[in-house]
């Protein structure tokens, strides 16, 4: 090695000497090419770590070069710039790694710093107290500087070891934590944190090959050179970034990234209990061999680079409805590197979209319906408020009458006046039992079942009596009736007010036909057919919808029939309508319709 060398002013130009000089130009290099991932959590510190250990070898280079003692001493007290901060930087760069960000707080950070940079002080005032070199000369054979240390020397050491101790074990309970995938960087990782430990114990204990030369620089350079290696080769800090931060697992959405070799590179636990699996060797197998049912869905989202939809998932015989979000990962380079895809559960989110919708229907509805009763109580008022009133009034003088000519008038007379009272106090009574129909029918839920039509029919007609045979109406009924789903009570009301209307409106005498039949779609329409003259067709449009009186010279009544018949049918989940051809003598046909069993 003698031969090797070349002697310069002042300085003795060895290999060792170019291997450190070498070594530090290595590190400024890895130093630049870490920029390009500054803002990857971590690689700030590693930067530091590359710069203080490159600064470290430039001044040991110069320090084991010069031959004057005093020179080595000038350039051993620069040395602690990087000596310092090389093994702080390392820490730091450990809890990043795995994940432990409680500890990487920016006054934590400060004040680790600010501490290790009073240990660089007594190097450069060593002269007024001793307390970190007590003496020091160099190595005749190797040209080194041996040094006697002092106690601010052993607790600054102290000081590095721990700081240096505590991140190689971070990184070795990451191991343990960690799928079988990336047990293989973090492995390469532990072995390179200990070359430094190794070169700074064989220097300090003096089990040196070469008397007197520190091998710690080069040791730290050659961990930054290996860390790169393992870099280039696993795409550590390109995909997921160092280890997984804790918040990955707690986050309540489930989240899943694969890579651009379509490996899954990472889940969460919330991941994880979507596909009901803890299998840690799920990292670093095939998404399509894990997710095989979801091929075309997988190929779909490879083709964007931002995809969403909405999926459901069936767990325990509970729906669940989620939103997934497909996003693709790019690094430095703006070159893709996979996708990061999100499963954020909405179902309470539709769950009360759906509530919210059906409030709205049941709202419009309701808004409806009272906005019917509205227009039907006004057009009513028109109509019945004059019925009554005529009605009341011809009660009201006949009372009068009887009054004031009961000891002069005939027995006659008296009957014929008590009849007018009769008529129209059931005329009365008839508006208001309608009324309290319609009423009942507007606010009454009922269930609709099996019955038979015929004695519904049978009862109403009883009802109806007293006009059948005052105007020799003829009611032909069918011999068999079809049964429906129906309620008999607002039924035999139905057909109380067809009936009364036919034989008001039919001819002279009323004939009337009652049928059934089966139509196409299983329903079954009831029908009743009048002699009368029909009804136009501008007339049918206000049937139904208004209380009318279409023939105010030939029927008595207040036009609440049809109305009711409307409300009860469509209540049953019918319909109503009625046919004619206006033509005197075919009449009209009044129908509705109803659901069968």
């Amino acid at each position: 090695m003698g031969n090797m060398n070349i002697s310069l002013s002042g300085y003795n130009i060895t290999p060792l000497f170019l291997l450190l000089l070498i070594g530090a130009i290595a590190g400024v290099i890895s130093f630049v090419i870490l920029t390009r991932l500054k803002n990857t959590p971590g690689v700030k510190f590693w930067m530091i770590w590359q710069l203080a250990s490159s600064f470290w070898a430039f001044t040991y280079a110069f320090e084991f070069a010069a031959y004057d003692i005093s020179t080595k001493i000038i350039w051993s007290k620069f040395s602690y710039f990087g000596i310092v901060y090389c093994p702080v930087s390392f820490l730091f760069f450990a809890l990043a790694f795995a994940s432990q960000y409680r500890f990487l707080k920016k006054r934590i950070i400060i004040g680790v710093y600010a501490f290790a940079s009073l240990f660089i002080l007594f190097p450069f005032t060593n002269n007024l107290h001793h307390l970190h070199w007590k003496s020091y000369s160099i190595d005749p054979v190797s040209n080194a500087t041996n040094y006697v240390y002092g106690p601010m020397f052993w607790l600054m050491t102290i000081f590095a070891y721990t700081a240096i101790t505590i991140g190689i074990i971070s990184i070795f309970i990451l191991y343990f934590k960690s799928s079988k995938y990336y047990r293989r960087q973090i492995t390469f990782l532990l072995v390179a944190c200990l070359v430094p430990l190794i070169g700074n114990l064989i220097y300090i204990f003096h089990i040196n090959p070469i008397s007197g030369f520190d091998w710690t620089p080069i040791a730290f350079l050659f961990t930054g050179l290996l860390i790169a290696i393992n870099l280039n080769q696993f795409k550590m800090f390109e995909l997921v970034h160092f280890a997984r931060n804790q918040l990955f697992d707690i986050i309540p959405d489930a989240i899943l990234v694969i890579d651009n070799s379509h490996l899954i590179a990472d889940l969460n636990l919330a991941m994880r209990r979507l596909i009901d699996t803890y299998d840690n060797e799920l990292i670093g197998k095939s998404v399509d061999e894990i997710f095989p049912q979801e091929k075309l869905l997988i190929a779909e989202i490879q083709k964007q680079d931002n995809f969403q939809t909405q999926l459901t998932k069936e767990i325990e015989g509970t729906t669940l409805f989620y939103e997934m979000q497909a996003t693709t990962l790019i690094d430095q380079n703006k070159q893709k590197t996979g996708l990061l895809i999100i499963f954020k559960e909405i179902t309470r989110h539709i769950v009360a979209e759906e509530k919210i919708k059906e409030t709205n229907v049941q709202l419009m509805a309701e808004i409806k319906e009272k906005e019917r009763l509205i227009a039907d109580l006004d057009s009513f008022s028109h109509t019945v408020a004059h019925d009554l009133k005529n009605m009341l009034g011809a009660i009201v003088s006949a009372s009068n009458l009887i009054t004031m000519g009961i000891d002069n008038m005939k027995k006659d007379d008296l009957l014929e006046i008590n009849e007018l009272i009769r008529q129209s106090a059931t005329k009365t009574m008839h508006i208001t039992r309608e009324l309290l129909t319609l009423a009942s029918v507007r606010k009454q839920e009922v269930k609709p079942v099996n019955i038979n039509m015929q004695p519904i029919v049978i009862e109403a007609i009883k009802r109806l009596n007293d006009i059948i045979a005052h105007d020799n109406a003829q009611i032909i009924m069918p011999p068999r009736w079809h049964e429906v789903l129906g309620y008999e009570g607002w039924l035999e009301e139905v057909w109380v007010n067809y009936i009364s209307n036919a034989i008001k409106y039919g001819g002279t005498p009323p004939v009337i036909q009652l049928g059934s039949e089966i139509l196409d779609d299983q329903r079954v329409k009831f029908w009743i057919k009048d002699n009368g003259k029909g009804i136009s067709d501008e007339d049918r449009k206000l049937l139904y919808h208004k209380f009318t009186r279409l023939d105010t010279l030939r029927a008595e009544g207040h036009g609440l029939g049809l109305s009711i018949v409307k409300r009860i049918i469509e209540k049953l989940n019918g319909e109503v309508g009625v046919d004619s051809t206006n033509i005197p003598g075919e009449g009209c046909t009044f129908y509705f319709i109803l659901p069968t069993k």
